[in-house]
């Protein structure tokens, strides 16, 4: 919307959020987030961002809704993923990627469990491999998937996979909950993971995903749909995005924020929607 006032803009992405809110949490949570972000607005304004009110909502339980699809989402500041995930759709993108039935899922990054229990949601055949080096993620992984039910479809690892700069290692290292936390060889994931097909891989790795482009890597040409973001601090976006076109993935979609990108791709072979 080139040339429409920031103003309007944030208007925009509001209404946007509300009507989304809406759609998947019901009107009582809509309602809610709005009015906070009302009451929080001199912090919305200073941050740029709508942090202050999704800390506001509290730790849930939250129930959404997606097609017909449905789950429970708790744990602290889980409102923003939830947004992000659930109401903008930022991983699926109105089913340009889709979570088939009996699909393997592997998350990387898993974060606080909100696109893995997205995928569970999808079908009860879904298994999902999680990777989330911080002991305070994974417990919040855990405590939303146990609220679903679904712990056994869920295989939990702690580690990181990827290559770092110096000034991740830095702040990893300062951080107690990513203490001790294993550095885990591509091959080697794949080897105790018996990983031969991907049926969906998310990725959110923060910079460490460029080691997929090393000739020997084998987690993108084991996938069939991927959901990656692409963070400039880590190597070149577009040298990345030519890989994909190269090893036979379709780019669907393209969300940018700043000197990142979230790209949604699938195999040609899988065919347009």
């Amino acid at each position: 919307m080139s040339g429409v006032p920031s103003s309007l803009n944030a208007v925009l992405k509001l209404a946007s959020d509300f009507a989304g809110l809406f759609k998947v949490c019901g009107i009582y949570v809509a309602v809610k987030w709005v009015v906070l972000v009302l009451i929080n607005f001199p912090h919305v304004l200073k941050s740029g961002d709508l942090q202050a009110a999704d800390r506001a909502m509290g730790p849930g339980p939250f129930v959404v809704r997606r097609g017909g699809s449905r789950a429970i989402l708790t744990g602290i500041q889980i409102f923003s993923g939830l947004r992000e995930i659930w109401v903008r759709d930022v991983y699926l993108r109105d089913d340009f990627l889709s979570i088939p039935r009996n699909a393997l899922v592997v998350d990387l990054g898993a974060n606080r469990g909100i696109f893995s229990t997205l995928a569970l949601a999808q079908h009860e055949s879904v298994t999902v491999i999680a990777v989330e080096p911080s002991v305070d993620l994974l417990e919040s992984l855990n405590k939303c998937v146990s609220a679903n039910g679904w712990s056994e479809r869920i295989t939990c690892v702690r580690g990181f996979i990827g290559t770092f700069t110096d000034t991740q290692r830095t702040a990893l290292s300062e951080a107690s909950d990513y203490s001790g936390a294993p550095t885990i060889a591509e091959a080697d994931f794949i080897s105790q993971n018996s990983l031969s097909k991907i049926d969906f891989l998310k990725c959110d790795i923060e910079g460490s995903e460029f080691f997929m482009l090393d000739p020997d890597s084998q987690l993108l040409g084991m996938s069939d749909r991927l959901a990656i973001e692409l963070h400039n601090w880590g190597g070149d976006i577009d040298i990345f995005l030519g890989h994909l076109t190269r090893i036979g993935f379709e780019i669907g979609h393209i969300e940018w924020a700043h000197d990142s990108c979230i790209a949604l791709c699938r195999r040609n072979t899988l065919g347009l929607k």
